[in-house]
């Protein structure tokens, strides 16, 4: 799992150059997508590799406006995928449209966001009290 800040310089160890799928004198550029594991929201920015013995470093920050769009601003799980592509100039259509067969990295991250210094709490109570043992329980999220 990698940790994502929003809003500064991002630097996530990878194993790109090992994966790589498009032919040596391409031009070649990488994109990484982020899925909400709650609202399956995609968002999208590309970023820079940079290559050393054991491993390589996918380089990306949105506080600059990476195209095509910035880093979610919400805090939590993301699945991440990193496609090897050969245009910068993709939309947003055509990025979620890529291929598995573009893909040279998948995981989890987790987004947070240094702008938000308050934990917010959300509040259930159960309409019936079926599947609790007393009538008086309460849900927190955090």
């Amino acid at each position: 799992m990698v940790h994502i800040v929003k809003g500064i310089a991002n630097h996530l160890p990878v194993t790109l150059r090992e994966k790589r799928v498009n032919n040596a004198g391409v031009t070649i550029y990488y994109n990484m997508k982020l899925v909400n594991d709650m609202t399956k929201e995609e968002y999208f920015t590309y970023g820079s590799m940079t290559n050393y013995p054991r491993y390589s470093i996918f380089a990306f920050n949105d506080a600059v406006g990476s195209p095509p769009n910035t880093l979610p601003d919400e805090e939590g799980f993301y699945t991440y995928t990193i496609y090897e592509v050969t245009d910068l100039s993709l939309t947003k259509e055509e990025l979620a449209a890529l291929s598995d067969n573009l893909a040279v990295e998948k995981g989890k991250a987790f987004v947070s966001n240094p702008a938000i210094t308050e934990v917010s709490y959300t509040q259930y109570t159960p309409t019936d009290n079926t599947n609790t043992l007393n009538s008086n329980t309460v849900y927190l999220n955090i």
